[in-house]
């Protein structure tokens, strides 16, 4: 869903307010669809008080947390809305359609080079007779199913989106013969459901953000259960920090986590590193884009 960010948000100057998401939120129930319920919970904040502009680590709690409904109703109005996001490759990657090559090539040699050294068993194309089947996660207009997952060989592709907007305009992006491999779930990851042993390979692209760290968490963990046994992967590809363990993005209810942050919530998933690798040739102003394959512990 989200594109990639420049990196200013380290600025004293910029306009973005940028406090601590606690992650401590006690129910998991929530779903930003047009026709569910969504149920009202809440979290908390807390803000660094520091004359400098900067995430702080503390463990002051707000006495008056956001609400996690709002907080996920955010992003989804923000993607929802045409001015923001144009149903086209530059609107989805927030005005930078210009590294939309570079990216999918730099993801196709991550994956390339994870089945050629770490992962052989890892099925790209039907193998005697048997279908391959991919997911896309935060899969916006189809963007990597059209430019990576189907070109490799993937026999069928899940497109998980929550904005109706965007996931409508994704057959036409795809066109006729990729889009009839293609089933279409408008959904936030946080209600996303999985089958188990369903997926050669979970690809998940600067959507994590928009989850709070326990949703994130729990997602995850379906995720792995969704994998195919003997051989599937969890691809996340998303920004990270450098210099601050997250900054929050009040805008679109978003947060640029550090990668120690990132691989610490893996951890609690009950997921491991396979292969890591950082996207190479964006601009400098971009937040670095790790590339990180997981599976399961067990």
């Amino acid at each position: 869903m989200a594109g990639a960010t420049v990196n200013d948000d380290y600025d004293d100057d910029n306009d973005k307010s940028k406090k601590k998401l606690d992650t401590r939120l006690e129910n998991s129930e929530t779903n930003i669809n047009c026709d569910v319920d969504r149920n009202s919970n809440s979290g908390s904040w807390s803000e660094c008080k520091c004359e400098s502009n900067h995430v702080h680590d503390n463990n002051t709690r707000s006495s008056e947390p956001p609400n996690r409904k709002e907080w996920y109703q955010t992003g989804y109005d923000y993607w929802e809305d045409e001015s923001n996001c144009p149903a086209t490759v530059d609107g989805v990657l927030g005005g930078f359609a210009s590294i939309s090559q570079k990216d999918l090539q730099g993801s196709e040699k991550f994956l390339m080079d994870l089945k050629s050294e770490i992962r052989p068993e890892l099925k790209f194309e039907r193998e005697g007779g048997a279908t391959t089947r991919a997911c896309e996660c935060g899969a916006g207009i189809g963007r990597v199913t059209k430019g990576l997952l189907l070109p490799l060989g993937f026999s069928q592709c899940d497109l998980i989106e929550p904005s109706p907007r965007l996931l409508s305009s994704a057959p036409a992006h795809l066109g006729d013969s990729y889009s009839s491999r293609c089933r279409f779930f408008c959904t936030g990851l946080q209600d996303f459901e999985p089958r188990p042993n369903t997926y050669d390979i979970i690809w998940i692209q600067w959507v994590i953000g928009y989850l709070t760290d326990d949703d994130l968490v729990e997602f995850l963990k379906r995720c792995s259960s969704a994998l195919k046994r003997g051989g599937g992967v969890v691809v996340i590809k998303d920004n990270t920090c450098e210099e601050e363990a997250f900054i929050v993005d009040r805008d679109d209810a978003s947060v640029v986590r550090s990668l120690p942050y990132v691989l610490g919530l893996v951890e609690l998933a009950g997921m491991r590193v396979v292969y890591q690798r950082f996207q190479e040739g964006f601009p400098e102003n971009i937040f670095p884009v790790p590339m990180i394959a997981l599976e399961p512990k067990t």
